[in-house]
Order: C-alpha cells, then structure tokens, then sequence
C-alpha cells in the first residue's frame, strides 16, 4: 500500500514539475536543493530529552555537533530562517547545527525523497492536503498528540492539522488565503472604492482600462495556475470536491444545469484574463511580484503567502488584500494551514526535532515570523501586524471559509485538471474544459 501511494504522488509531483502552473511554493527561483539526508553528525545530547514541555533540553557545548536537515517549503522565508530563527535556536542549543533546504520545486522534490526513504529530520507540509496525509497513514511522521505546546495554536488550526486517526503529526503555525491584492494609492488616485461584489470588481477593472491602463490585472499564470484556478472555482463552490467525487462516480455530469460549477469557473477566470497579459501563461511570480510592487498593476492576485515578496519589493507599499468576490454574490474565503513543521519517525535525534518545533511555537519566536513572513498566524499570543493583510486575518477566522479543494481531491488530480484550465486561457474552450473534467473525474474516482 505505502509503495502504491507513494508511486501515484510522486507522478503527480513529476508532473506538476514539468507544467507550467503548478506547484505548491509558487516561487520560480528558489534556495539550495542540495542536503545530506535524514540525522547527520554526532552524538545526541544527554539533556536532550522533553523538547519544550518543562525538562532542561539546552545541549552542552563539549558535546559533539549534531546535524539535523529542515526540508522547508515555504521558500520565502529561508533567509528569515538561516539569518534570525536559527541563530536564536543555537543560542540554547550550540550543538546544533540546521540545514535549512529550500528547492524552488520543493513538493516534487519532497515526494522524490519520501520514495527513495530520503526523509529529511524536520519537515515543512501542509497537514490538511490529501498528499501529505498519505505520509501521515503510512506512518512516517512522530506523532506530536497531547504535546503541551499544541495549546498555543488555535483550535481550528489543530482541528484543520488532526489526522483521521485523531492524532497530530505537524503543528501548525499558519493559515492562509487567495485573494487580490490592490495597490490603495492606484485605486485613490482613479477615485475608485475597493470592490465587494464580482460586478464592481469588474467595473473597477473597466475603470482602470477607461483612464488609459490597458491591463491593470496581473496573476501567475505560469507557476501558480493551480492555486489561483483551485481557489476560483471553490469560490464558484466550496462543496465543488463532493460534487466531483459524484460525478467521478457516474451521478451526473458537469455538461447538466445543476453542476455548473465549471461553466460559471471558466466564465469567471476569461472574464478576469481579458484585463490580464496577453502572454499572462508565461509570466510567473517573481515578474508578477515586481510589476505590482513597481505600480505597473494596480491589482494582483495571490495568495498571503506573496506578502513576503511584496514587502521585500516594496516595503512601503500602500496595499492591501481582499477577497476574490463570488460571481453569483458575496464571498467565501479559502483558506489552508500553511505553515506546519514535523518530523521524521525515524530521525536519530527526535528530542532536538521536537525541541525546534516547540521553540517555533513561543509566541515571542513566531512573532519574528508574523512580521516578515506575512503569513497570518494561528498561534495565540502573537501581534499580527502587517497592514496589508490586517483585514484578510480577521476574515480568514471567520464564518465565510472553505478548506481549499486540493484538500479534498485525489492526488494529481489538480495537476491534470490545470493542463485544461491552461488550454482554456489560450483558446476559450470551455466545452472542452467540462469534458476534461468529467474525464477526470472518472479517471481518478474510478481507481
């Protein structure tokens, strides 16, 4: 069974490497893929033990180095990490050397590595998508249930986090969302309000092109169409993943009346690449990211995960986050637990894993990260304080919020489907987009 799984998504992974639109880091250039592998160096101190919960576990430092690699895919914060976290760790524990890994494909390379047992000692995921509870099932995560620090996260996050077993493998640090970011002096300068609804988005866009800006919309058509197309069409349908498994199972298709989830998805997402690039499929985030940040676009979607980026092109930026209306009204938030951190079952030095986890969770250590990496935090006793994303983390706690689809669907299923979500921004097919996806469905229900 652990060798089935894995095989089905280190193909999916593969794939998503070789299309452009896919991954889950977003980011086009990344840090060292290099790494030694799981538990390096010397010998495991003997303060080591209790990692958080109340024993002395500072190592010594007569005592021999120890090596441990972090397999992190939130590639926006390696420096944050190497330059400010790290250090602090150190200054408890000396001995402790951390290998920050940072691919900019980091999911395929993660899923190559947990097929060939090249488990890393601590390890960045995402605990709520369907791959990684697939490492969860096949057991090669410690299991961190009942540890004292968990009651620093909320209880949405944990519950988001919890395996089907009721047992926790990954603390979770962070929630995010998708939305559009507005650049607020663009928008006071054409005299025009932030939208709410799907028709004034499109009447500000209108506006924008009226006063001469040709295409005042970027997004990431190249890296990150996977997310930006998954996020649309569960705005469409938060339920769009039930409704998939339905169809994948013979109970209709999405060509009838009452599953027009695709049609409404493939309307949308032409309607908002009018005001796009015409070449939006071969530009990435990095261009994206500098373009908004430079006032070549007053509207850029992504994730709150880009705020890194933002705020490193541009700290002074006036912006701000909103939610990507809903085209039939009002809205509905995705959101994922982004940043969560476990460790391998079989690493030599679990006590010193389970020490930086618990360090990562102190409110005054994650406070460091709220304020550069951007990413609105689920960790109690934090001040989140970036302006930009102020009003996104109050909605992202609240009832207007759907667990992003890529939770919910097979693996490689996202990546097929952004193959025809591509072919649809170059020709407009959207017959053809339906077809594929019932077809996709089938293909993947039917396994």
């Amino acid at each position: 069974m652990k060798k089935k799984w894995i095989s089905v998504m280190l193909a999916a992974a593969l794939t998503a490497s070789a299309l452009a639109g896919c991954g889950n880091s977003g980011k086009e250039n990344g840090g060292d893929t290099s790494g030694g592998g799981s538990s390096q160096g010397g010998t495991e101190s003997s303060q080591d033990a209790g990692a958080g919960e109340g024993t002395d576990t500072s190592a010594s430092s007569d005592s021999e180095k120890i090596v441990l690699e972090f397999f992190n895919q939130k590639v926006e914060a390696e420096s944050l990490y190497n330059e400010v976290i790290i250090p602090k760790f150190q200054e408890e524990y000396p001995n402790v050397e951390i290998e920050v890994v940072s691919p900019s494909d980091a999911e395929t390379v993660f899923f190559t590595r947990v097929s060939t047992n090249d488990m890393p000692d601590i390890m960045s995921i995402y605990p709520a998508e369907y791959s990684y509870r697939v490492i969860m099932q096949d057991g090669l995560l410690a299991d961190l249930s009942g540890k004292d620090f968990l009651s620093r996260a909320s209880e949405s996050a944990i519950a988001y986090s919890t395996y089907d077993d009721g047992k926790l493998y990954a603390m979770p640090y962070g929630l995010s969302s998708y939305g559009i970011y507005c650049n607020l002096d663009m928008f006071e300068e054409a005299g025009l309000e932030l939208p709410e609804t799907w028709d004034e988005l499109i009447a500000c866009l209108d506006a924008f092109v009226a006063k001469g800006m040709e295409k005042p919309l970027i997004f990431d058509g190249k890296g990150s169409l996977a997310q930006f197309a998954e996020r649309l069409i569960g705005i469409v349908d938060k339920d769009f993943a039930t409704v998939c498994e339905a169809v994948g199972k013979g109970e209709g298709s999405f060509a009838d009346a009452d599953k027009n989830q695709v049609r409404i998805f493939s309307e949308a997402l032409l309607e908002l690449a009018k005001y796009a690039p015409d070449d939006i499929l071969g530009i990435g985030r990095d261009q994206g990211t500098a373009d908004f940040c430079n006032g070549v676009y007053p509207m850029y979607i992504g994730g709150t995960f880009y705020m890194a980026d933002i705020l490193a092109g541009n700290a002074d930026l006036n912006c701000t986050l909103i939610p990507i209306p809903k085209p039939d009204g009002g809205y509905s938030l995705p959101i994922n637990v982004d940043i969560a951190l476990g460790y391998y079952v079989e690493t030599e030095h679990p006590e010193i894993c389970e020490a930086f986890i618990e360090f990562m969770s102190r409110p005054e250590i994650y406070q460091i990260m709220a304020d550069n990496e951007g990413t609105p935090t689920c960790i109690e006793g934090v001040d989140y304080k970036i302006t930009a994303l102020q009003d996104m983390s109050k909605k992202i706690t609240g009832d207007d919020t759907f667990l992003t689809l890529v939770n919910f669907w097979p693996s490689g299923w996202r990546t097929e489907w952004t193959i025809y979500v591509q072919n649809l921004l170059s020709d407009g097919d959207i017959d053809a987009l339906i077809t594929e996806t019932d077809r996709i469905c089938k293909d993947y229900y039917n396994q």
